[in-house]
């Protein structure tokens, strides 16, 4: 994969922003000319306290697509869990409005539905379902490892696992209090409902955590509410050993590029 790293004025953010991209490349082989191909492209989003580099830095990503036809787009949204915060930038219109223009301007991706994906983990994880959900015309599939699906009972749940001093009342300054989150637009449960009522198009959906993870049990009571309110949604839960970190994020993106079809599929699986 060709490696690049893009520093851009976001409008929706109003200051210059930095993406990382991977894009295909066959080693070893002569460059032959494609105008017209376009590729699927995959949104990966970072957990809190992370960057647009920690993809590139801490998991076996590029190792994965090397030498597949696929376009990986790691933005940064620094601890803001991807959302138009009420006291803070408006991070949701960057992922979902800014991203997918100025990614299809700069690169050769597809802007087709079916071709185009986004996952994360932890913070990212509820970044990623919130814009999938939010969306579902825009995706055709969402992946959420070790998801804060909730942000209150992620603060609650996670202990000292978040050692930032202000990580309580960066939550309030993003969605304000709990009962203002409680079905609202931010609210997960909430826009799965409407997602699964809906007639329009729904994303897959998988979603995975490792059994010793501080947010298992958040990520369990997620399962049974998508399983018993909202059946109409292609939804995948997975979990196994694991702790909330990359020694379980790592095995389970492989499987996520396997459950999209950005990579052949391994008769290896992580999880049930």
């Amino acid at each position: 994969m060709a490696l690049l790293n893009v520093d851009f004025y976001s409008y929706y953010l109003g200051m210059d922003s930095p993406l990382t991209v991977l894009l295909p490349e066959k080693r070893g082989r002569k460059p032959e000319a494609a105008p017209d191909k376009k590729y699927p492209v995959l949104y990966l989003l970072h957990g809190h306290a992370d960057d647009n580099t920690a993809w590139i830095r801490k998991s076996d990503l590029e190792l994965l697509v090397r030498d597949h036809d696929v376009i990986v787009v790691m933005p940064s949204a620094h601890r803001s869990f991807y959302t138009n915060g009420k006291h803070g930038h408006l991070y949701f219109d960057y992922i979902t409005k800014e991203l997918p223009v100025v990614v299809s301007n700069f690169f050769p991706a597809s802007t087709r539905r079916e071709d185009t994906f986004i996952g994360g983990l932890s913070m990212g994880g509820y970044g990623a379902l919130k814009a999938a959900l939010s969306c579902p015309e825009q995706y055709a599939g969402v992946a959420a490892m070790s998801a804060a699906n909730s942000p209150f009972e992620a603060m609650k749940a996670a202990g000292t696992m978040f050692s930032v001093s202000d990580f309580m009342d960066n939550v309030y300054r993003i969605f304000g209090d709990e009962e203002e989150y409680k079905g609202s637009k931010d609210d997960l449960e909430y826009l799965a409902k409407q997602t699964a009522a809906s007639t329009g198009p729904k994303p897959k959906i998988y979603h995975s955590c490792g059994q010793q993870d501080p947010l298992y049990g958040l990520n369990v009571e997620f399962k049974q509410f998508m399983e018993t309110n909202c059946p109409e949604l292609d939804y995948h839960y997975c979990e196994c050993e694991g702790n909330h970190n990359w020694g379980f994020w790592n095995p389970q993106l492989k499987c996520i590029l396997e459950y999209f079809g950005l990579i052949p599929a391994s008769r290896e699986k992580s999880g049930t």
